[in-house]
């Protein structure tokens, strides 16, 4: 592209690192992944390869770690996804462990520590920002990313392939590129966050205890209700669910809310000037 439009692009950097010195692989991969990776067992001779193409909202690597290395890896705030062409690895956290052969796609845990076990191994891995995965999974801002955190287990052959495709897709798009449009690069990013949603699917979270009956401003909100049923009060409609659907709240009140079909009114549902009986009924028809 050309350099007149460079200063409004976003520029893509590719790197290439080899070294046969374990205390510069270390150096090197601490800040490639920005934490700690404490890397052990590079042998005398042995040859640490890896690539990179980087355009801040997501990295396309491929390293080459010969022999049998380990990792003790601080938290990283980055989605990782590794294809594992070669060799093995054995990835373990506080919640699961996992082991890859060639061909298996492997997903680093989000935010927490973990140990890496590599044997011989030529990875493609992948980074993308976590709140662009954020986006694609539909988890806000602050909440934890359980999608990512605990996936239900191997992926499949379509979903393997599928998440292959994406990532020669941007693999080719970028390569050879130094500056790059804003949107071509949010839009691969979002790309590989989709992906990685896609191929690896969340265990559904266990259902809340009965005593926990919902959220404590729906609990506020039903004592309101109740302790002013002699008022005419307009509350305002979300249009989420009811939280109390979620919690199964059991008051009344609150199975009367949920229930029954007020009448609304420009996106306002209204309550009776007097509620004297739960649920409320109709008049019958003359």
């Amino acid at each position: 592209m050309g350099s007149a439009g460079a200063g409004h692009e976003v520029a893509v950097r590719r790197a290439l690192f080899a070294t046969h010195e374990e205390d510069a692989a270390r150096q090197f991969l601490d800040a490639a992944y920005g934490s700690r990776l404490r890397l052990s067992g590079l042998g005398e001779g042995a040859l640490l390869r890896h690539e990179r193409i980087d355009a801040g909202l997501f990295t396309v690597d491929r390293i080459t770690l010969p022999g049998t290395l380990s990792f003790a890896c601080e938290p990283i705030d980055r989605v990782v996804v590794n294809d594992l062409r070669s060799g093995r690895l054995e990835v373990s956290s506080r919640d699961r462990e996992e082991r890859a052969v060639e061909g298996d796609l492997v997903l680093n845990p989000v935010a927490v520590p973990y140990a890496a076990l590599s044997a011989g191994s030529t990875i493609d891995s992948v980074t993308v920002d976590t709140d662009v995965v954020r986006d694609a999974a539909g988890v806000l801002a602050g909440e934890p990313l359980a999608l990512m955190s605990h996936p239900t287990g191997p992926v499949g052959p379509a979903a393997a392939r599928m998440w292959r495709a994406c990532v020669d897709l941007v693999a080719v798009q970028f390569a050879g590129v130094q500056h790059a449009p804003p949107l071509a690069v949010s839009q691969a990013a979002r790309l590989l966050g989709a992906a990685a949603v896609a191929a690896f699917p969340a265990a559904a979270p266990p259902p809340a205890p009965e005593e926990s009956a919902g959220p404590a401003t729906l609990r506020r909100a039903i004592a309101f209700i109740e302790s002013n049923a002699h008022l005419d009060i307009p509350s305002r409609t979300s249009p989420r669910p009811h939280a109390s659907r979620r919690g199964h709240c059991s008051t009344p009140s609150a199975e009367a809310w949920t229930s029954h079909r007020w009448p609304t009114c420009g996106g306002y549902v209204w309550m009776p000037r007097t509620v004297t009986c739960w649920p409320p009924t109709r008049a019958p028809r003359r």
